[in-house]
């Protein structure tokens, strides 16, 4: 600490704390990110992007079409894709979509998934295409797809990315090439959701939805070789994602919207991480998510943040993969309808391809306890249960204000306490360069002089050299006027028993 004489009666005082030790909340850190220069269009495997190659894709499948084309997805709001289905109803394709009932749009996948906007093109949609494809609904479909001709001429991809402009060229998203006997295989439980799990449908683009019940034909899908699936029959997603996790032996890369850490999936991922093995995870920052990615970041994984990212899919370092529409929570991997796709040829290596990218490009890193001084810059703090955005400075110049001394013969006190303490100022630096004023205590107002007493009774007391006052609170001072007077003032305070010294009105 260090001491600057600034007038006769007051000194500044600088000390410098050091505070790199200090232990902050979780945050999310800045990471030294590059560019992922990755094309969207692989060998069989897109990613989402502004070029619209997953977009195109899709509306390239639907103008193949020729006999039938069935669709799933949470959600439909993308003029491409709507005009595809138009295009494709006209040349006489029978054209089915399954969706999300309009009672669960906009409170189930919120945080910036979907605005008002979408939501409205998407009503919009079920009135223009109402009289050309059908469109059923229930409260719990959340799978991803698009099939054609599967009797005649297979053809289809499976997403991740419901087919919403934002998902397609916004977020990080995944969608794979089907073979035919995927195609055949998926089609079997679209199918079956079609017409034995819809609560309700539109076939009048003058109606809304309409009730409908179970037709009792059409037999839940046996399980099969590639196609997994979450039904209310199934849950042949959640066997296969523990099923990736215990078999794996070095490297797990796992990307989820959603995360549940009482999940059996979460939690065994994060002994897997306790066992010393590298997991990686890519998760969208929501305050919904981060107990269960503190949870995993504590047992030892990378975890990786975005802004936007809603892919799903875990890879191992055994090659095999899993893309899918489900989060990592219980609506999804244990309720619902997902459907998701096991993979362990070459489109396995496209998927860790896209992961690396993303990976490589990730703006976030999870810190569960980070220490002030190993950070720098920008970071989004987990405080309160809600995700703060601060600043973390080299060094912070912090005024602590004026502080009155106890006596004017020694100008001096210890720190004020500081703005952590008092939660008035910014203090998330490694150094606090703190500053204080001490000044004199000054004579109160309306005190009164105390006299010595005079030798004589009849005669009037004389003033005490400095004088000594009684302040209204009863205490007894010494008031000095000049430096010169401290010594003597020592002496009188003594002599009178005064409390303490001050100083005058008009001193120098």
């Amino acid at each position: 600490m260090t001491t600057r004489n600034s007038a006769t009666w007051q000194k500044r005082f600088v000390e410098t704390i050091d505070q790199r030790n200090r232990e902050l909340p979780p945050a999310w850190v800045p990471m030294p990110s590059v560019a992922n220069a990755r094309g969207e269009q692989g060998q069989a495997v897109f990613e989402s992007g502004r070029s619209r190659h997953m977009a195109n894709a899709v509306v390239s499948l639907l103008s193949q079409a020729r006999e039938k084309a069935v669709m799933s997805s949470f959600l439909l709001a993308d003029k491409g894709v709507e005009d595809a289905i138009l295009e494709a109803a006209k040349r006489g394709v029978r054209v089915y979509v399954l969706l999300a009932s309009e009672a669960r749009l906009g409170r189930e996948e919120g945080e910036g998934e979907f605005d008002k906007r979408v939501l409205d093109q998407h009503i919009t949609m079920l009135t223009s295409l109402g009289g050309y494809a059908l469109f059923r609904s229930a409260p719990h479909f959340h799978a991803k797809v698009v099939v054609i001709d599967p009797e005649t001429r297979p053809a289809g991809l499976l997403l991740t990315a419901n087919l919403t402009t934002e998902a397609l060229e916004r977020n990080e998203e995944l969608a794979v090439n089907l073979t035919a006997l995927e195609v055949i295989e998926v089609t079997g439980y679209l199918k079956w959701a079609m017409w034995e799990a819809a609560e309700h449908e539109v076939i009048d683009p003058k109606d809304r939805f309409k009730a409908t019940r179970p037709l009792g034909k059409v037999p839940h899908p046996d399980p099969g070789e590639q196609i997994v699936a979450t039904t209310a029959k199934a849950n042949a997603i959640h066997e296969e994602a523990l099923r990736l996790i215990d078999g794996a032996r070095s490297r797990i890369v796992v990307s989820s919207f959603g995360w549940d850490e009482d999940h059996a999936v979460v939690k065994r991922l994060c002994t897997r991480a306790l066992e010393g093995l590298d997991v990686t995870v890519l998760a969208r920052i929501r305050p919904s998510s981060m107990p269960a990615l503190l949870v995993l970041a504590k047992a030892g994984a990378t975890v990786l943040g975005f802004r936007w990212l809603h892919a799903k899919a875990i890879w191992t370092e055994s090659g095999q993969s899993l893309v899918m529409s489900a989060n990592l929570q219980s609506d999804g991997l244990d309720h619902g309808f997902e459907l998701g796709l096991r993979l362990s040829d070459g489109r396995s290596r496209e998927i860790l391809e896209r992961l690396e990218g993303w990976c490589a490009a990730a703006p976030w890193r999870l810190e569960p306890k980070p220490l002030l001084g190993a950070l720098l810059g920008k970071v989004k703090l987990w405080k309160q249960q809600q995700l703060v955005d601060d600043e973390i400075l080299t060094s912070i110049d912090v005024d602590l204000g004026a502080v009155t001394a106890e006596s004017a013969a020694a100008i001096e006190a210890g720190r004020p306490r500081l703005p952590t303490e008092t939660a008035s100022l910014p203090t998330l630096a490694h150094e606090l360069r703190c500053t204080w004023l001490v000044t004199a205590p000054k004579l109160a107002a309306k005190a009164k002089e105390k006299m010595r007493p005079a030798a004589e009774k009849d005669q009037p007391g004389t003033s005490y050299q400095p004088a000594v006052f009684r302040e209204p609170s009863g205490r007894l001072v010494v008031a000095v006027r000049s430096v010169a007077e401290l010594d003597q003032a020592r002496v009188v305070m003594g002599d009178v028993g005064a409390a303490t010294i001050v100083v005058a009105e008009g001193a120098n």
